[in-house]
């Protein structure tokens, strides 16, 4: 097992700066899927004959969520927008109680999930997960083994607050092994990727599955 010297200087210095944030300004609406999305929802509402064992109310709702459906598909506003606006629409026509629109915002499931996504990008904007990952590898990154070990533990720590494994490996720990490898002569796509780069990755994978297992247990 090949030792690794000095791994605290093999880690990538991430610095978070507000001049490095970028301002993601919205444009507008996109004025033709938009038209799309209108045209489908009234053609169906009342252009298309209403089956005779389909109420008035259910046939409204069905136009309005197709014309959701469109809208997901062809993006004239962003999701959230939109749902909101098509959901609002169902109140807005009667289609729909106000209370029945938006039951399934009383969920405690819907929640956790929101709240969930609040305590991932909490961890990607103050940098709190790459510090508790570079933390362990520090601590535990005296040979190839350790390391693997330090990174085991990160994704522990990391995982009950950040469920999804595709924003942990690629916002936290792909970066890491990464600069790891590279420091320790292995580079992808190359022969050498076989040596520390696979190894970290291949370990850093299984461990995530298992772990995903774990919490939705």
């Amino acid at each position: 097992m090949s030792s690794i010297h000095n791994s605290e200087d093999m880690l990538p210095r991430t610095t978070y700066s507000r001049t490095s944030r970028r301002t993601c300004r919205w444009t507008g609406a996109k004025l033709i899927p938009l038209a799309l999305c209108v045209v489908l929802g009234l053609l169906i509402r009342f252009a298309i004959p209403k089956p005779d064992k389909v109420s008035m109310q259910a046939w409204q709702l069905f136009a309005i969520f197709l014309t959701t459906i469109a809208g997901l598909i062809l993006s004239p506003l962003p999701v959230g927008a939109w749902a909101f606006l098509c959901l609002t629409l169902t109140v807005i026509t009667k289609t729909l109680p106000f209370a029945t629109a938006f039951a399934a915002f009383t969920n405690e499931v819907i929640w956790l999930i929101v709240a969930s996504f609040f305590f991932s990008r909490g961890f990607v904007k103050t940098g709190l997960g790459d510090r508790i990952a570079m933390y362990f590898v520090r601590w535990l990154g005296k040979s190839t083994l350790g390391l693997s070990y330090g990174l085991v533990l990160g994704e522990a720590v990391i995982c009950p607050a950040m469920p999804s494994s595709t924003a942990r490996a690629g916002g936290i720990f792909l970066p890491i092994i990464k600069s790891l490898s590279s420091s320790a002569g292995s580079q992808p796509k190359d022969d050498s990727a076989r040596k520390l780069g696979a190894y970290l990755v291949q370990s850093q994978l299984q461990v995530s599955i298992i772990y995903c297992l774990s919490v939705q247990i």
